[in-house]
């Protein structure tokens, strides 16, 4: 019996972490396209997770709201943070913060 449940829990932990980085990659995508779309420079190529809650979706269902951040450059000079949202595997919203200010006067 302890066989079938540790085989049970092994089963799970695998599906919750290729179900993450499946979300992971469409976050990816999402960003990719946003900032190309803003004409802006996707830096190092990646999304990091640096949120995760429990929500009801647009269906009434529970699923994860997945926060990931990104750094993008508008200018090829100074780095900037941005946030993908996911809802389940969909997106929620995407966010640019303002580009710094030029230090030169």
């Amino acid at each position: 019996m302890s066989e079938i449940l540790g085989l049970a829990f092994m089963v799970l932990v695998i599906f919750i972490w290729y179900r993450n980085l499946t979300v992971r990659e469409l976050a990816m995508m999402h960003s990719s396209r946003a900032c190309r779309e803003q004409d802006y420079q996707l830096l190092d190529d990646s999304v990091h997770l640096s949120g995760l809650g429990l929500t009801r979706c647009p269906d009434q269902r529970r699923c994860l709201r997945r926060k990931f951040r990104f750094s993008y450059s508008s200018d090829h000079i100074h780095r900037s943070n941005g946030v993908v949202i996911m809802l389940g595997d969909h997106l929620e919203s995407i966010v640019f913060s303002s580009p710094p200010k030029s230090l030169e006067a």
